[in-house]
């Protein structure tokens, strides 16, 4: 499998990111995550990242504080080194208004958080066995 090498977590929840490490560690071992717990001082990194220091795929939260997901959507977008890069939408609940205006802005995958450990590894070995790098349109629900 292709595999990113490096993928971008933008989620208030700490518990998401130890599960989302035990996922990774169990089906796609390599693969470097990179966690931000505050989508502002996400958007500042990402805004500074270089071609070399940019995560392949985001994951991104669609339910935040501070800044909604989709805000924090829109200002990925607008990112130079961000405009192709696939975001998935990683919610809890895959609610179709969401759905829709989340692909309208870009999402490339749409995936609700699993409530299993097996269930998200997965999901993550089938979201990493698509061509996602070269993804045309948005908003495929994983």
């Amino acid at each position: 499998m292709n595999f990113p090498k490096k993928v971008l977590l933008i989620d208030d929840d700490e518990d998401e990111y130890d599960i989302f490490t035990a996922a990774l560690n169990g089906c796609c071992k390599g693969v470097e995550l990179i966690y931000e717990k505050n989508a502002r001082s996400a958007l500042v990194q990402m805004a500074n990242d270089e071609a070399d220091t940019v995560a392949e795929m985001v994951f991104l939260d669609w339910h935040m504080p501070q800044i909604s997901g989709k805000d924090v959507l829109t200002s990925i977008r607008k990112l130079p080194c961000y405009t192709q890069v696939p975001i998935v939408i990683f919610t809890g609940l895959l609610d179709p208004f969401y759905l829709k205006e989340a692909k309208e802005l870009g999402a490339t995958f749409l995936m609700e958080k699993p409530f299993d450990l097996a269930d998200l590894g997965q999901k993550l070995e089938y979201l990493f066995s698509l061509d996602w790098k070269q993804i045309k349109h948005t908003g495929q629900q994983i």
